[in-house]
């Protein structure tokens, strides 16, 4: 696909999603095509271009991951290490067993700790070592192992790690270790930095009815997981490429061993039926056969990315958008270019053979929690729906409330029954039945509670 062909579907895809501006970046074998369109900021109709810098949110843990990877093929550490090898320090709410919490465990999403804990600890080199004491406020959610639940807790605890085996902050290991060594000038973590470039303002809000989104939202201390990431599609692409060749860069330099590569795009945990096929390291699977599709996706304030990569086939797709709407409108161009440019058809997150039971309503009525939100469900006055009663209340956001009514979608998942293509939720149900466990909201599992 060449360039004005890629601007063409750029610029379809901004005027049918009603987002502001869009950059995207095509890798398909040798060649790399980048193509923008509409505005980097909707305020003074400044164009976006293909250098533009979006905010990458939650795409920075596969940096993060990959660091981690580095420091195993160096021997300073391995997966299976207990995290209080190197966090000693590190204690939860209510003091339990961290033993099995390992450092894989940390970068599957798969340790049980609370996963959003946003706690502000200021700006500084010092910003991530210092959140360490802030998580004894917060605990467990599950056994370790147990389950599958999003956990930016766990890759800020593994930026953390990095920091204290580089000696470096974690934005100079992430610059020194990754960046500099791939060619590219992003990602980007400090403002000073960011401003030198042509930077996108995200928007927030309905289309049309755009508010302008904070430079810097989430607070320093979750840089490791993604706060305050910058990134442009092409340096993306080259972080894919690194990829798709075992771990080396464009002018040949090792940046990760080959097996440590291969590991990262392995299946080693489960995830729920409302996400994709399995978790790698840092990488979820969206499809595992007949051909590898990993990724990753990243969502802040008034910004939304996605990376696609086939490591196999030398393909991958990068989609940037500034704004909070914009997830639709990145996975739909990820998908056509797969479909169109590698001939790859890729399963959607949630996707679930049909057949597959859904859970009993009665046995999933009760209330659920995690640290930060609440859950309470009932159903609905005619039996055929549940009414969910989310509240939310974290630091970072205040305090939010929201009564849904989901019916069932395929499977095991349900829906919001005012917006079905929303993302799905879920219950764990015991293995012969019984009450649901577990409430899957978001990505993120509450336990219940009564």
């Amino acid at each position: 696909m060449d360039e004005s062909t890629l601007a063409e579907l750029v610029a379809d895809v901004v005027e049918r999603h009603r987002v502001p501006g869009m950059t995207v970046g095509l890798l398909d074998g040798q060649r790399v095509t980048v193509a923008a369109g509409g505005t980097r900021n909707a305020f003074t109709g400044d164009p976006a271009t293909p250098d533009t810098l979006f905010q990458i949110g939650s795409l920075t843990k596969m940096y993060t991951a990959t660091l981690v990877m580095q420091l195993v093929d160096e021997g300073a550490l391995s997966l299976d290490d207990p995290v209080t090898r190197h966090l000693p320090e590190l204690r939860l709410l209510g003091d339990p067993d961290l033993s099995d919490v390992t450092i894989r465990s940390l970068v599957t999403h798969t340790s049980g700790i609370e996963g959003d804990s946003f706690f502000d600890t200021g700006r500084g080199d010092d910003a991530v070592e210092r959140i360490i004491p802030r998580l004894e406020a917060i605990g467990l959610i599950h056994a370790p192992g147990e389950q599958w639940s999003y956990c930016n807790t766990g890759f800020v605890l593994a930026g953390r790690i990095i920091e204290k085996l580089t000696g470096l902050p974690w934005h100079r290991a992430l610059t020194t270790r990754l960046v500099h060594p791939l060619g590219v000038a992003t990602p980007l973590t400090l403002l000073d930095d960011v401003l030198a470039y042509r930077v996108a303002t995200g928007h927030v809000g309905p289309p049309g009815e755009w508010e302008p989104a904070p430079l810097a939202t989430m607070p320093w201390s979750q840089a490791p997981a993604g706060s305050r990431s910058f990134g442009r599609v092409a340096d993306l692409l080259a972080f894919a490429a690194l990829h798709c060749d075992d771990g080396a860069a464009a002018d040949g330099t090792r940046v990760l061993s080959a097996a440590s590569t291969r590991l990262m795009q392995s299946h080693v945990a489960d995830q729920p039926a409302s996400m994709t096929k399995g978790q790698g390291i840092g990488w979820f699977l969206l499809d595992e056969a007949p051909e590898l599709v990993v990724g990753h996706a990243g969502d802040t304030a008034g910004f939304s990315a996605l990376l696609l990569v086939a490591p196999r086939r030398r393909l991958a797709v990068a989609c940037l958008v500034n704004s909070s709407t914009g997830v639709g409108a990145n996975f739909e161009t990820a998908f056509r270019l797969f479909g169109e440019v590698g001939g790859i058809p890729v399963s959607p997150p949630g996707s679930v053979p049909p057949e597959d039971p859904a859970p009993p309503l009665a046995s999933v009525i009760g209330e659920y929690a995690r640290a930060g939100q609440t859950a309470s469900v009932g159903l609905s006055e005619d039996g055929s729906s549940l009414l969910v009663r989310l509240s939310d209340d974290d630091e970072l956001r205040g305090r939010r409330e929201e009564t849904l009514r989901l019916v069932h979608g395929t499977g095991p998942l349900f829906v919001d029954a005012s917006d079905p293509a929303s993302f799905p939720f879920e219950f764990t149900v015991p293995v012969g039945g019984g009450p649901a466990t577990y409430f899957i909201v978001g990505a993120r599992v509450l336990r219940r509670v009564a």
